[in-house]
């Protein structure tokens, strides 16, 4: 029903009950005026929640599409930034501030592992990382040494180094190193 139709339906209600009301008269004293205001307001109301209803079953229902709250993120892994840092460093001997900031990181991390795990002052364990006795790994040494000592002809051939850079094996190996004593000395 359209809003003008229940208008005018409302007007036609609204003079019959005028007209009622002066035709029978004795009606019409029977109700007092806040009885009729509140009549009036009354049917004002019903009229407009109908207006209402009426509008809003003619409009379009839509849909919003809520994301899923449980989705995974995809966040870094720990460590990527230095893997990338590493292949680079690895790759081109040219990246002479990429393989410091590598060797840097890696000489820190040796040396706070080497002051956790053996107890010594940081001093002494820098003494330790540059003289080559915190490990026996020979290229995990090499790395902070600069030389290869200790490993056998055969082990200084790698037949599994798949194009990797001298560099970059010993960075892995130097990093293996202070990773495997680490976890060693946590357990």
């Amino acid at each position: 029903m359209k809003p003008r139709s229940l208008l005018a339906v409302f007007g036609v209600a609204l003079a019959v009950t005028g007209f009622t009301l002066v035709a029978v008269p004795g009606l019409a004293s029977s109700i007092t005026l806040d009885e009729a205001a509140l009549v009036f307001v009354g049917l004002v109301g019903i009229l407009q929640g109908v207006r209402v209803a009426i509008g809003r079953s003619r409009t379009a229902y839509e849909q919003v599409e809520t994301p899923d709250p449980e989705a995974s993120q995809d966040l870094p892994t720990p460590g990527d930034e230095f893997d990338e840092m590493l292949q680079t460093a690895g790759a081109d001997r040219r990246e002479i501030e990429t393989r410091e900031t590598v060797r840097n990181r890696l000489e820190r991390a040796a040396v706070e592992t080497i002051v956790r795990t053996e107890g010594c002052p940081e001093s002494e364990a820098m003494r330790r990382l540059e003289s080559g006795e915190w490990t026996d790994d020979p290229y995990a040494r090499a790395f902070f040494t600069g030389s290869v000592e200790g490993a056998s002809l055969f082990d200084r051939f790698d037949f599994q180094r798949d194009n990797q850079t001298q560099y970059h094996r010993w960075a892995v190996h130097a990093a293996s190193e202070i990773t495997r004593r680490s976890e060693a000395n946590d357990t």
